[in-house]
């Protein structure tokens, strides 16, 4: 089958014209939308530095607010600081109040062990590795053996004493003596 060709010049012609006409109202159309184009683009181009600063502004107004919550937590970390130093300081408190308050417990037990029969401890008390006792002995021949047992406990650093009757009554010895 053949296709129709329409030979209605008249239609044909009508239809070129209506297009020709169409024409310049498209380019025209085209060109203001190109021409609006550029202008909204030079001016956003030309507005581009002050949006520029504005981001800058806003960027250190964001900086200087967290410089200001770090300047808290440095208040925070100097008081943490202070209240460590505090903390040793009481430790250290705590440590020599435990070591000048030793329980003299343990040396009195070893003590007794090493003192002869018939003799008594009036007085005792222990400062830091210091002992200072006074201990009641019956004669002569107990203060030797007291001597000799404290000297042979192993307890002290050394034993002396200063001065002894000889007489046969009860005697009261004072003793200062360091813990080894």
């Amino acid at each position: 089958m053949k296709e129709k060709k329409e030979f209605n010049f008249a239609r044909h012609w009508k239809s070129e014209l209506i297009r020709e006409n169409q024409s310049p109202k498209q380019w025209k159309t085209k060109a203001l939308l190109w021409g609006t184009g550029f202008v909204i683009w030079i001016a956003i181009m030309g507005c581009l530095p002050w949006i520029w600063e504005y981001k800058v502004q806003r960027d250190i107004v964001h900086i200087g607010n967290q410089i200001s919550s770090l300047g808290e937590i440095s208040n925070q970390v100097k008081q943490l600081d202070t209240l460590k130093a505090q903390v040793r300081g009481q430790q250290e408190l705590l440590a020599l109040i435990q070591n000048s308050t030793q329980d003299p417990t343990p040396i009195l037990e070893k003590l007794k062990k090493a003192l002869p029969p018939g003799t008594q401890i009036t007085t005792f008390s222990l400062k830091g590795n210091t002992v200072i006792m006074n201990i009641s002995v019956s004669t002569p021949i107990d203060v030797a053996r007291l001597w000799g047992g404290l000297r042979n406990s192993g307890l002290f650093q050394e034993v002396d004493l200063k001065t002894i009757s000889l007489q046969d009554k009860v005697q009261s010895l004072n003793f200062n003596l360091r813990l080894k």
